[in-house]
């Protein structure tokens, strides 16, 4: 017989197995679930005073983020040359991996990297609350080993259905990316190609050279 566990959601309580936890969560490796609180019992309190590395709260289960210095090292390069884009035009604000966003189902989700337009706040100012209940409009995650396929899937499905509207996965190991405008419709962009900013940011352009380029020290001429 499998271990069961209660899991709390919309205040009714339902028996689940760790095997279907772990697969809605898109067969993650089980050291990334937080054992306490209890899987599913899990707050957005417990979220706020969970320690290092950081988390997101899926199903009422503190679940880390995959991590990694190469990893962080690209999202940083990204919020960089986003960033002076966004600002030349004042277009809204960027978030890094530390960044929450309160999604539908009670999901505080943070991806590595984020784009949230002036116009998607109220009154164009930025709340006051620790978690925005907005979508942001692009969204960014650099694959570690650990993530799995399921799992990004689901976070897509989770921010287009709040309205996001683009996303970048980046993968470093192949140093390509995909570029999303659905949860199901993407565009692999290779090594040699450019990552745009379409609607959401017009005129940005990043080539993917440029971006692994912070993976190496540059030659002295």
């Amino acid at each position: 017989m499998g271990v069961a566990m209660i899991v709390r959601a919309n205040f009714t309580t339902r028996v689940k197995s760790m095997a279907e936890v772990v697969h809605d969560l898109g067969d993650i490796p089980l050291e990334r679930i937080r054992a306490k609180p209890a899987p599913g019992t899990a707050t957005e309190e417990d979220l706020e005073k969970a320690p290092k590395p950081i988390c997101e709260l899926i199903d009422g289960t503190l679940v880390e983020k995959a991590v990694g210095d190469r990893e962080s090292l690209l999202a940083a390069e990204i919020i960089g040359v986003v960033r002076i884009h966004v600002r030349a035009g004042d277009l809204g604000v960027i978030l890094g991996a530390d960044g929450y966003f309160r999604l539908e189902g009670r999901q505080v989700r943070a991806p590595d990297v984020s784009f949230t337009p002036w116009s998607a706040f109220p009154n164009e100012a930025i709340p006051e609350e620790a978690y925005w209940a907005v979508a942001p409009a692009l969204l960014v995650e650099v694959l570690s080993p650990k993530n799995t396929v399921a799992e990004i899937d689901r976070k897509l499905r989770e921010f287009f259905a709040a309205g996001s509207r683009l996303a970048w996965v980046i993968d470093p190991r192949t140093q390509t990316a995909k570029v999303y405008t659905s949860p199901k419709r993407f565009k692999e962009i290779d090594a040699t190609g450019t990552l745009s900013g379409g609607k959401i940011l017009p005129g940005f352009k990043l080539p993917l050279a440029d971006l692994f380029a912070v993976t190496t020290r540059r030659k002295k001429k």
